[in-house]
């Protein structure tokens, strides 16, 4: 499937560069987490790429390892970017101070205590998983319900959600049948960007 991770690169590359533009403007902290999570995806599907072309076992062995943490150190920026969001959506006397949003980091921490453990940590990628787009999709729903604009980030949402879906509930999906999932994930990701644009045009 070489082609759907390198449509994954495309669009995972595209995205970060998208929002790279939006960190660099007003809304600094509400997409750097998002732009570093995106920036490591593009990584993983470039060494994923690199890794089907050369034939070597170092080149795997350090693919594997970004590829593994690359997919924890990511959700953790992810989800440190939405307890941004979630801040600054309540008036500044009901804010939380804004080291807390950085917390979510600390699941990286979590996550070495189980490295060793391969069931724990598929089921601990799948909770934290799981965790950012169940969030997602709660604030994502009142922010639509305020304002229309939201609706392509909330469609985003749904596509990553039934991604996640197809990969840990449907078997075969997740090895055989990347291309599926792959394409959903880029899709959801570039409509996400592009919903952002729509509904902060101010930002963009």
């Amino acid at each position: 499937m070489v082609w759907a991770t390198f449509l994954l690169a495309l669009a995972s590359a595209y995205v970060a560069t998208k929002l790279i533009g939006l960190t660099n403007n007003r809304a600094r902290l509400k997409f750097l987490g998002l732009t570093i999570a995106t920036s490591i995806l593009t990584i993983i599907q470039l060494g994923l790429l690199i890794n089907n072309f050369v034939e070597n076992t170092t080149v795997e062995i350090v693919t594997q390892f970004i590829q593994e943490w690359g997919h924890v150190v990511s959700l953790a920026f992810v989800l440190s970017s939405l307890a941004v969001f979630i801040r600054e959506s309540k008036p500044v006397f009901a804010q939380l101070p804004l080291l807390y949003t950085a917390f979510p980091l600390l699941i990286v921490i979590s996550y070495i205590l189980v490295h060793d453990t391969y069931a724990l940590k598929r089921w601990l990628i799948a909770i934290y998983q799981g965790g950012a787009i169940l969030v997602s999709l709660l604030m994502y729903s009142v922010y639509t319900y305020r304002r229309k604009e939201y609706t392509m980030v909330l469609l985003g949402v749904v596509l990553f959600l039934l991604s996640y879906g197809l990969f840990w509930y449907v078997p075969g999906i997740s090895s055989a049948y990347q291309w599926v999932w792959k394409l959903l994930v880029g899709t959801a990701m570039v409509v996400t960007v592009l919903g952002y644009e729509q509904a902060e045009p101010q930002i963009a």
